[in-house]
């Protein structure tokens, strides 16, 4: 069936030199293990406060925190940190990414370098740093500034143009079963995406994949199925179910955001969630959850009729594309990132 008529969207875009559509220009600091994950919030929040990059367009510096790539184990961990760390490095929202290592973890910089590469990634256009190898914390903190001073010194001028909604990458996550006027809110905004030529991500453990609604306006008579794997950066736009062994909320957005998505619209219900420190998160709450959830730690709440719900959720996805409008966690700072690591992988 068509998309329901609403007013259509247009957005304004940064459009990528590769054709891909961006809502940031983002620098990028990947640390490749736990040990290397404090070094690289340093550096992302030195080059924020330098405002480094603003004549290129840069938007703001990202580094993660997590606690992979040493102590682990299990082949299936082994690949997923790969896939996942090679998603959110050719992120359409990345502009420039480095790789930060501390210089002892399983996964070092040149066997990611191996890695991308057998993944037909050209690895010359990453940053690559040691904190060991590099002479400690300073040294190596000063070699990223370095790098990236000199790569955005490089870089074409920003461009941006008009679009509209099939230029994303939508996440949908769930924090429990939603009511019928929300799956057919959230089918026909999905089904409008998806007409213009966008993306729509769902974790495979998302509750929203059980409702018959959602699920038979959506994907009608097909059996829902993983068509990426956990982090998998998207290759062909559609809609995607992403694979994971967990329903944890942080590790399906650490998942979807590898998978590319560029902002992830979320129905939560007994409390507001966490934010991701890259991906926008966008929270709206049902209308049964007035009087539970304090207004203030969540962006919307849904009235309970489709149409005019589609139409808010439609505003603020926009708004947030454009950056006009930060959701409320990222404003707040409540953001974290969290690999799974899936049925076999273990933390030793």
């Amino acid at each position: 069936p068509e998309p329901t008529l609403l007013p259509a969207p247009t957005l304004t875009l940064y459009r990528r030199a590769d054709g891909r559509y961006a809502t940031q220009r983002l620098g990028l600091i990947l640390p490749t293990s736990l040990c290397s994950t404090q070094i690289a919030r340093l550096a992302a929040e030195r080059l924020n406060a330098k405002k480094l990059g603003a004549a290129a367009g840069i938007t703001r510096f990202v580094g993660f925190t997590h606690t992979e790539g040493c102590g682990f184990g299990g082949e299936t961990m082994y690949q997923l940190l790969h896939r996942t760390y090679r998603g959110y490095l050719t992120h359409p929202n990345v502009t420039a990414a480095l790789l930060l290592e501390h210089g002892c973890e399983k996964v070092p910089n040149d066997v990611i370098r191996h890695h991308l590469a057998a993944a037909g990634v050209p690895t010359e256009q990453f940053g690559w740093a040691s904190v060991q190898l590099d002479g400690g914390i300073d040294r190596a903190l000063d070699k990223v500034e370095k790098w990236f001073d000199e790569k955005l010194a490089t870089l074409p001028a920003a461009t941006r143009e008009k679009t509209n909604l099939g230029a994303l990458s939508l996440a949908l996550l769930t924090a429990a079963p939603v009511t019928p006027a929300t799956a057919r809110t959230l089918a026909s905004l999905s089904r409008t995406v998806l007409h213009d030529g966008g993306s729509v991500l769902l974790a495979e453990s998302d509750p929203l994949l059980a409702n018959s609604l959602f699920r038979d306006a959506v994907l009608g008579p097909m059996v829902p199925h993983a068509t990426l794997a956990y982090g998998e950066p998207l290759a062909r736009p559609g809609l995607h179910v992403v694979a994971t062994e967990s329903d944890h909320w942080v590790e399906n957005l650490t998942g979807l955001c590898g998978s590319g998505a560029h902002v992830a619209l979320t129905i939560v219900n007994d409390h507001a969630r966490q934010g991701h420190p890259m991906l926008d998160v966008l929270q709206a709450a049902e209308v049964h959850s007035r009087g539970r959830l304090s207004a203030d730690d969540i962006d919307v709440f849904l009235t309970g009729d489709p149409l005019a719900d589609e139409a808010t959720l439609t505003l603020l996805v926009t708004a947030a594309a454009q950056r006009n409008r930060p959701p409320v966690a990222n404003a707040h700072g409540f953001v974290d990132f969290q690999l799974t690591r899936g049925l076999l992988g273990l933390t030793t």
